[in-house]
This record gives C-alpha cells, structure tokens and sequence, in this order.
C-alpha cells in the first residue's frame, strides 16, 4: 500500500517497519477512546476523558528512528528560510524562560543541531541529548563551547546523575516521542528542586485552528506529531511527575511566522464552510503553546 501524506512519502515506513494502537489513554488511563479522525489510512483518536487527540497508527520506536535519522540534513540546515525563521523564534523562547531562570545546568532533550542551546548566555552550562547522529556530529563540530556535552541518546537511556539540572528543555519534542510518561519520569528525576520543565515550540491540541480543519491543520502528521496535547491535559500529565505548570504562552503574533492579514482571511473562509479539502490551515493564534513547569 502506499502511503503518501501530503507532499511527504512515507510508504517506506510504514511497510517496512510495525505500527501500534493506544488502547488506554497515556494520561488519564481510560479506555474511552473513540475515533477523530475520518482517515483509515493516518487515524487519530480522542480520549473522551480529557481530550488528548494522538495517531493510533504510531510507528514503533526503530521506525522513528529511521525517519528522524539526518534530520538535520533532511529538515533543517538544508532549507534556508525555514532556518532563518527558527533563529528569531529561538530567540522568542529563550527571552521567555530567562524571565525564570539565568543562570544554571541546562540538559535539551532532542537538541538538534545545538542551535537553540547555542541562544543561551555562557553562565548557562550546556547539556544535549539527540537521536540524530549526525546533528549530534554537526554540534560536536560547530559549538566548542558545548559540543562535547551533546550525547546520541533518547533522555530515557541516558546517564546523567539525578537532582542535577537546573533547567530541562523540550522544544518540539514531547509531541513527537512514543513514550512521553517514561520521559516525563525520568526528567523529574534529573530535575534539582524548584529546576524548572520548559516545553516549547509545541503544537496545542485546543487551538481553534486544530479544532476547525482537524486533519488538515498545518501540524497534523501521522509520523512526526504522536500526541496533540493541550495545556491542560499536558499539566495534568505532567503533575504526576511533581511538575507544576506556572506559567504558559502562545506565541503568534510578532514571530516569523505570522501573516496576520492573509491567516485571519483563511480562518474566516473556513468559518464560512467554504471548504476546500486540499488546504491546510495557516499559522494563527494558540497554535504553538510555551509552558513553563516547576519541580515541587
């Protein structure tokens, strides 16, 4: 079977390497789980419990990593616009957190290329972790500074000692990994008291836009977006790992990404029910959440 989602073929994945179903929800473990999505091919359910949309076609975790090998290559410093556009937002979200914290230990958990830790002032000491091997070469080799601190892990095997970070970041990340409790669990545990949780660049499963196209919003993937979670099924997630969300923002206005005049045109046209089944929608307001969690 082919299996092509949009202008992306991922026919490979899909018949090389085996999928799973979500039975139970991963937050609040009911089996009220009902279908969202109309797609056989690419279906996401819902939990009529607390609203998590997530895929229930998820490829298993050595498919994942096939997709996400070169990813930096593939995705990121090969497209120039897009880069220009992640640096001015790298920077958005640095101000924010540094609103919290300034100074400390610093672990990035799927960080890329380094590109995001590299925003952050020397009195910050840099920690990565990154499944892609040859982003974790690209760090190695263009940040002195830190270089030598970015590990070819997921957070889950790794080794570093517990009660030790001041601060973890998981920008575009929680979203995309199969087992976020096991990450979650094992962030808590790496975390000082008081450190704080910042998750970033992550798609909001209550925006509006989410709930007017559904599967034809922009952030809809069946390989890369596992998990569409919302600020508040995300903090009760995450409390049972004695995180505590104190704060949270959605970044639209005054990114690179806004077209405000043309978004809120295709919003309204949507609203109208003029419908076309080939578009997709446009970055808009609450589409990507910014949440800051505290240790308690």
């Amino acid at each position: 079977m082919n299996f092509k989602f949009r202008n992306e073929d991922l026919t490979y994945l899909f018949n090389k390497y085996k999928t799973k179903k979500i039975s139970k929800c991963i937050i609040c473990n009911d089996s009220k789980i009902v279908s969202w999505t109309i797609s056989k091919k690419y279906p996401a359910s819902v939990c009529k419990n607390c609203n998590l949309v997530f895929m229930n076609k998820q490829l298993e975790e050595n498919g994942l990593n096939d997709y996400y090998s070169n990813y930096i290559g593939k995705r990121r410093i090969n497209n120039k616009l897009k880069m220009q556009q992640r640096k001015k937002q790298y920077l958005l979200d640095r101000n924010l957190i540094q609103k919290f914290i300034s100074k400390g230990k610093v672990l990035d958990i799927g960080c890329n290329g380094g590109f995001f830790l590299d925003t952050f002032s020397k009195k910050f000491k840099k920690y990565g972790t990154e499944v892609d091997e040859q982003s974790v070469e690209y760090a190695k080799k263009n940040f002195s500074e830190f270089g030598k601190n970015i590990f070819l892990t997921d957070i889950i095997n790794s080794k570093f000692q517990y009660n030790n970070f001041d601060l973890i970041i998981m920008r575009g990340v929680i979203e995309h990994v199969s087992r976020p409790a096991m990450y979650l669990n094992k962030i808590s545990k790496y975390l000082k008291n008081n450190g704080y949780l910042y998750i970033c660049a992550t798609p909001n499963g209550e925006s509006q836009a989410f709930r007017i196209y559904r599967e034809r919003w922009n952030l809809f993937h069946p390989v890369q977006h596992l998990w569409h979670f919302s600020p508040d099924n995300l903090e009760k997630f995450c409390k049972k790992y004695n995180l505590k969300l104190i704060y949270k923002e959605f970044y639209y206005l005054g990114t690179p990404y806004e077209n405000f005049s043309d978004d809120i045109k295709l919003i309204a046209n949507e609203l109208k029910n003029n419908r076309n089944k080939n578009s997709i929608s446009p970055p808009f307001f609450e589409n990507m959440m910014s949440l800051i969690f505290q240790k308690k």
